[in-house]
């Protein structure tokens, strides 16, 4: 029955995900491999920004989430909301999400204490997603080595583990309520003892805890409980105190204690929250900008983009220019506001970006014809043409010439 339900969600994931029939709204598509480690074939739902075109040299940062099944929907959400377009709380991004086939093998955490055997399947999970999962789909999508992991719960302390046993595999680590269960068990031990030996440069974890201790309880009395109701967030506690004395391993890292949050409820806000900290030094709130200081001219907002994105770029080790739509809005944005050499500032930003768009030479052809250079209006509108037909410039250039014939 088990393995009859696992193909019907299959089957009803690509149905839901399949482009444009009966009107249906595309959110991901359903892909596989075939994994000789776990012997076994492993499906993966995909998102793909708004933005992914095949024939584009454009590349993407990946977000793996385990538990692909019960989560895709809700992070495919958030990622497109908080990627929009005048919203940087995250950079457009890949998702590969990985629905269970054997959820306890693949990501529980060996303890022999628990009488588990030493064929756990975590390493071997690990080594699927290091060895087949990520190679395959740096094959085929356009992928940047620029990767978050996503667990909750049981995933959670597999994220957990992932950080302090193959840190080098992601730079984010988001850990939703993970299932340490006690802080007197080898794992919990093992992790400490591996986070407060290692090296963690350059590595983001941020971790929510849930609500999960009786009402009468607040945290200080559930850490001094020794009865299994508070034995998960006594762990999770324990282990978020642990990391907030360790001063040597460079680890960047955030907890958060979510008191209005159960176990069920926490994973939606705190994604959301773990990815605004990680991708912080993303954002870049334009509208706060020019609400806050009217006065900033042109070319002091030009030298701020420029160097935001210079910031994104080493960030992701991949050059991330502005996009054409935001950089056009301010060019107009400065020519209503007659700061003509701020104006050309953006317009000139996008031709050099973007050559072969049409707009952006039709743009700067309307800065151009602003200014009285009636010739090199004409040139851009010509150029835009050339491009695309572009209806718009056409209409601007007959009246160009009309209007030099009547004088």
């Amino acid at each position: 029955m088990k393995n009859f339900l696992t193909v019907l969600l299959i089957s009803l994931s690509a149905f839901y995900c399949r482009a444009q029939d009966n009107n249906l709204l595309t959110i991901g598509k359903v892909d596989s491999l075939y994994s000789a480690v776990l012997q076994e074939q492993r499906s993966i739902w995909i998102y793909l920004p708004s933005s992914f075109d095949s024939a584009s040299d454009a590349r993407y940062p990946v977000i793996y989430l385990l538990d692909g099944n019960a989560y895709f929907h809700s992070t495919a959400g958030l990622v497109k909301q908080m990627s929009s377009f005048g919203n940087t709380s995250c950079p457009e991004s890949i998702i590969v999400a990985i629905p269970n086939t054997n959820r306890q093998r693949d990501l529980k955490p060996y303890d022999p204490a628990e009488g588990e055997p030493a064929s756990s399947g975590i390493e071997k999970f690990t080594n699927f997603i290091e060895s087949e999962l990520i190679p395959y789909v740096d094959s085929k999508y356009a992928t940047l080595p620029y990767r978050t992991l996503i667990g909750h719960s049981t995933g959670g302390s597999f994220v957990v583990s992932t950080l302090t046993n193959h840190p080098e595999l992601f730079t984010n680590y988001l850990a939703i309520d993970p299932g340490l269960k006690s802080h007197e068990n080898r794992f919990y031990h093992q992790s400490v003892e591996l986070l407060q030996n290692g090296s963690y440069k350059d590595k983001l974890l941020y971790m929510a805890v849930a609500n999960t201790m009786p009402a009468s309880m607040d945290t200080l009395t559930a850490l001094q409980d020794t009865t299994w109701v508070t034995s998960t967030i006594r762990s999770t506690l324990t282990f978020a105190k642990a990391l907030d004395q360790m001063v040597s391993n460079q680890l960047t890292y955030q907890w958060k204690f979510y008191s209005n949050e159960n176990h069920i409820s926490v994973p939606t806000v705190s994604t959301y929250e773990g990815l605004k900290y990680f991708f912080s030094w993303h954002v870049l709130d334009l509208d706060k900008i020019l609400r806050t200081t009217p006065e900033i001219t042109g070319e002091a907002l030009f030298s701020k983009v420029i160097g935001h994105y210079q910031n994104v770029s080493e960030k992701l080790k991949y050059e991330v220019l502005p996009s054409q739509e935001q950089v056009n809005d301010l060019g107009y944005f400065f020519l209503q506001k007659e700061d003509l050499q701020g104006a050309i500032l953006f317009f000139a930003l996008n031709v050099k970006n973007f050559p072969n768009s049409s707009n952006v030479h039709d743009s700067i052809g309307d800065y151009y014809l602003s200014e009285g250079s009636t010739d090199k209006a004409a040139e851009s509108y010509g150029k835009a043409i050339e491009i695309d037909g572009n209806p718009l410039s056409k209409e601007k250039l007959e009246q160009l010439n009309s209007q030099k014939k009547t004088n």
